[in-house]
C-alpha cells in the first residue's frame, strides 16, 4: 500500500504525454545502466512506447500532483508457449524514479495492471528481465511469478517469468525443470558479443 496519499495510481490520462513516459522509463533506469545492465525499452521514444504496448493495451501511471512518478504498461497478446496457449498479458515499461523508490508504488501498479487483465479475460500474465536485474527479479518472485524460460536478446539474455492469475496448473518441479532446458538451450545456441551483439554459436 502506498503510503503518500498524493500519489494516484490510475491508468494515463490524456494530459500525460507519452514524451513524459518516456523520460520517466529513461530516468528511472538510470542506475540499471550505471551498472551495465542493459535494457532496450528505455531508450525508445514516446511514439515507440505507445506502439508497442499496442492499442489493447493499457498504461498505467503513478501521479505525484501532475508529475508522473511511475509507469506500467499491459499488453494483450497472442501466442502459444509451454506455460500458456491464446491471449495472455504481457508487462512492460515498468518504471519508478529512485526518489519515489520504497513508497510501495511499484506494487500498486500491478496490483492494478492484475486487475485490468481478468476484467479483460486475461488468466495469465508474463514479463522479461534482464538476467542481471536481480531486484526486479526477486520482486516479481514475491508477486507470485515463476521463471519460466530464457530469451536471447540483441546484447543481453532475458528472463522471462509468468503469473497464473487462477492459480499455478503446473507443479514446481515442473516449471523448474522447463526453465532450466530453456537458459541451457539458449545459452548453448547463443552467446553475448560485446561488440556484436547476440551471436549464433557457429555448431548450432
Amino acid at each position: 500500500m502506498i503510503n503518500n496519499p498524493r500519489i494516484k495510481i490510475q491508468e494515463k490520462p490524456d494530459w500525460v504525454s507519452w514524451e513524459d513516459i518516456h523520460n520517466v522509463v529513461w530516468k528511472a533506469h538510470e542506475n540499471n545502466r550505471l551498472k551495465g545492465i542493459i535494457m532496450s525499452y528505455p531508450a525508445l521514444s514516446g511514439d515507440e512506447i505507445k506502439d508497442k504496448i499496442g492499442k489493447d493495451g493499457k498504461l498505467f501511471t503513478a501521479l505525484d500532483g501532475d508529475k508522473v512518478v511511475g509507469t506500467l504498461a499491459l499488453s494483450k497478446k497472442t501466442g502459444k508457449r509451454w506455460y500458456c496457449s491464446g491471449d495472455y498479458g504481457y508487462l512492460c515499461f515498468g518504471a519508478v524514479l529512485s526518489e519515489y523508490s520504497g513508497k510501495g508504488i511499484y506494487r500498486s501498479l500491478y496490483q492494478l495492471a492484475e486487475t485490468t487483465a481478468t476484467q479483460m479475460g486475461l488468466t495469465i500474465l508474463t514479463r522479461s528481465t534482464n538476467e542481471h536485474n536481480a531486484r526486479m527479479l526477486k520482486i516479481t518472485k514475491q508477486e507470485g511469478y515463476y521463471f519460466v524460460g530464457y530469451m536471447a536478446c540483441k546484447d543481453h539474455f532475458d528472463i522471462v517469468r509468468a503469473k497464473w492469475l487462477n492459480g499455478c496448473p503446473f507443479p514446481a518441479w515442473y516449471i523448474k525443470m522447463r526453465f532450466l532446458l530453456s537458459k541451457m538451450y539458449l545459452k548453448t545456441r547463443f552467446r553475448i558479443d560485446s561488440k556484436k551483439g547476440r551471436v549464433k554459436r557457429f555448431w548450432v
